[in-house]
């Protein structure tokens, strides 16, 4: 469409797409060498590549950066030469971390304001890497961390914050009051309470951590000011920046355009794909044996605390990328239900690595969802007996048990786990079971007690819900999920419950409204097929009814509504 487009350091982008425009990729800014004399760009992390002489000069090697330009970060800093070791790792990663966000922002202001374009996109992964580091030690300070530290790095956080403010400030300067702007994240970071220890960038707990709620502001022309968006999530952005350049979405894109937030919504059409169908020069699969761009992935992915970093061979860090690009793929593919592929890519990770914990467990999900409920238990016996329990494992086998009927034997093992009433997601689940158990109040307990940890729960406000309309409470139970989907709206499970509440109102049009808007984000749900046969039968639709009561015969067990 001739729209000239820059795009800066966007993650996962290695190596850079051709463009109408610049192309960055994400390994551009990642040091090749302690020192930052020879700092060579990455073959292909630049387009075009003659681009790359005009840009790495404007890279900033952490070796530059010396203790004055820590201090802004510090609070009352001492000698720092004289810090214990563990505050000097962390001056290191300090320093790395400022570093490649001020070449984005070099790279960034440098480009937009030299460049004609039409559309710009810059990503900005410093504050996640601060918050992985640094979040324990925001006061309060947690639990367990060490006071020097706490008292060093007291202010990190806030003062990331502030200079992450006064970069987009420069970037809202160049682009000019005529541009729509859109800032967004895609997850938040605890803070306060809910701070699961005194460790943000370990694995095992890294993912605690996050938030689910991330952010969302537009302004600019397009946009309706002064409004509220609710329900919004990460794969609407795509649909509505396309709306905002007349073009239509795709058909294989689940996002919706953001209507609500837009003055002249277009709501084109949807074609049916945007992908391209051919080669496309310098895309990824041309590098895939690339062993220095793998192992600046996994070095990238241990920057951000999704994995430990080691001091492997690059033959194994190439290994241990593609183990973590795969079971990313895994997990993508089980939240678009491709249940059938997920198990299927899953059976192969676990048996490529038998001894890793992460990737049993993640097999024996995708055989749960696939309602191969015998082959699931017998590879979480397997994996406890080699590698040991875990929280995770354990909330797994009664998941299982619970689905096929035991969840009696469910509840048992969720009360056995230790040191768990800290965990929302643990009342949750506990409350999910007792509904199975017919307990109501007991049900409603256990989802206020989730609440109270994470008054922003969306699964515990449709659990809650599920509780409510079983104790004659339907107002408040269409509430509490109206609640969850103003939080949340890309969640079946409230579409679903949603639905159930207003067929036992007997408000059957919105009711088979919310089953059909559950079952386009969650295909197969057997228990909202049954609901829509019935309601489609009540209103005199036997064809879809008949349509609906076959599907619910192909689907895999689903949690009770």
């Amino acid at each position: 469409h001739g729209l000239r487009t820059h795009c800066i350091g966007w993650f996962a982008s290695h190596p850079a797409e051709p463009v109408s425009g610049t192309g960055i990729s994400d390994l551009f800014c990642l040091p090749s060498s302690p020192s930052p004399a020879n700092w060579q760009a990455p073959p292909g992390s630049v387009y075009p590549e003659s681009s790359a002489a005009e840009l790495a000069p404007l890279r900033l090697h952490p070796a530059e950066i010396g203790n004055d330009d820590l201090l802004p970060f510090l609070n009352n800093p001492a000698d720092l030469a004289h810090t214990h070791q563990s505050a000097q790792d962390l001056l290191a990663e300090m320093a790395g971390i400022i570093s490649r966000a001020a070449s984005q922002q070099a790279l960034a202001t440098h480009v937009l304001a030299s460049h004609p374009w039409d559309f710009a996109c810059v990503y900005f992964r410093a504050l996640d890497e601060f918050c992985h580091h640094f979040m324990p030690f925001h006061p309060p300070a947690a639990e367990g961390t060490n006071p020097a530290d706490a008292t060093l790095f007291a202010r990190v956080i806030t003062t990331a914050c502030e200079w992450h403010d006064m970069m987009l400030h420069r970037l809202l300067q160049i682009a000019g009051p005529d541009t729509t702007v859109i800032l967004a994240s895609d997850h938040g970071f605890e803070s306060a309470e809910r701070r699961p220890g005194p460790h943000a960038a370990l694995t095992a707990t890294m993912a605690q951590w996050h938030r689910p709620f991330g952010i969302l502001a537009m302004t600019g022309p397009g946009i309706i000011p002064k409004s509220t968006i609710t329900g919004a999530s990460i794969l609407d952005l795509t649909p509505t920046i396309l709306d905002l350049f007349g073009l239509p979405a795709g058909a294989d894109m689940h996002g919706k355009i953001l209507v609500d937030a837009l003055t002249k919504p277009a709501c084109r059409p949807r074609i049916p794909s945007w992908d391209f169908t051919r080669p496309i020069p310098g895309d990824a699969s041309e590098e895939a044996s690339d062993l220095n761009r793998k192992a600046a992935i996994l070095r990238q992915l241990a920057a951000l605390g999704y994995v430990r970093e080691t001091d492997a061979s690059l033959a194994q860090l190439a290994s241990e990328a593609d183990a973590e690009i795969r079971f990313a793929r895994i997990s993508s593919l089980t939240e678009g239900s491709q249940f059938a592929t997920a198990t299927t890519e899953a059976r192969q990770l676990a048996t490529d690595f038998p001894r890793n914990q992460r990737f049993q467990l993640k097999f024996a999900q995708c055989l749960i969802h696939s309602g191969q409920s015998a082959e699931a238990a017998r590879i979480l016996d397997q994996t406890e007996q080699t590698s040991g329990s875990s929280h995770a494992l354990l909330r797994i086998r009664a998941n299982l048990l619970a689905l096929t009927g035991h969840p009696t034997a469910a509840l048992s093992i969720l009360d056995a786990i230790p040191n768990a009433r800290q965990d929302p997601a643990w009342h949750q689940q506990r409350g999910i079971t007792l509904l199975q158990l017919r307990l109501w109040p007991e049900a409603e307990t256990a989802f206020r007690h989730a609440l109270a940890i994470e008054p922003e729960n969306p699964g515990a406000l449709v659990g809650l819900a599920g509780a409510l309309t079983r104790l004659q409470r339907d107002p408040e139970a269409i509430d509490a999920v109206l609640h969850a989907l103003e939080l949340q709206y890309w969640l079946p499970a409230a579409h679903f419950r949603l639905g159930s509440i207003l067929a036992k109102t007997a408000d059957f049009a919105r009711a088979i409204t919310s089953f059909e808007t559950g079952l386009l984000q969650q295909p197969g749900n057997r228990m909202a097929h049954r609901y829509l046969a019935s309601l489609y039968a009540k209103s005199g639709h036997l064809a879809r009814a008949a349509h609906h009561r076959a599907a619910a015969s192909r689907a895999t067990p689903s949690s009770p509504l």
